[in-house]
């Protein structure tokens, strides 16, 4: 008699366990379709923005930071850049090598990084989401 009161929430529990990876990959397929509709036309042009401190993010849904950015201009060069956030995902270990390949290179038109198009997507949009705010500074 008490095994049948606990087949619910073994089913339950069961469910969860199941229907919570998938349910949380299609949000982040969801939430890197709007990164890309977000960076349509976006072409940052480094040597165009005003010298500066700029700070963006990106967000899925309006509610989880997906990606936080903070980069300095000088001269129409990026002097420093620092990926202050990035989303937790297989390409997230990619993180140093696209901070190196924008200071290395003093601008921000890069590629995406091969094996890490999801959070490169994050990351270019925190960095227009920067330009469209402005320098702080």
């Amino acid at each position: 008699m008490k095994f049948k009161n606990v087949i619910p929430y073994i089913l339950i529990f069961s469910a969860s366990f199941i229907l919570t990876p998938i349910l949380f990959t299609s949000l982040i397929k969801k939430a890197n379709d709007n990164s890309k509709e977000y960076l349509s036309n976006f072409n940052p042009v480094t040597s165009n923005l005003v010298d500066g401190v700029y700070k963006g993010k990106y967000k899925a849904f309006r509610i989880i930071t997906l990606s936080k950015v903070e980069f300095e201009i000088e001269n129409g060069q990026v002097k420093t850049f620092n990926l202050l956030k990035l989303f937790r995902s297989p390409g997230s270990i990619y993180k140093d090598e696209f901070e190196i390949r924008i200071q290395n290179s003093k601008r921000l038109e890069i590629d995406a990084i091969s094996g890490a198009t999801r959070t490169s997507n994050f990351a270019k949009a925190a960095i227009k989401s920067a330009i469209d705010i402005g320098p702080i500074k």
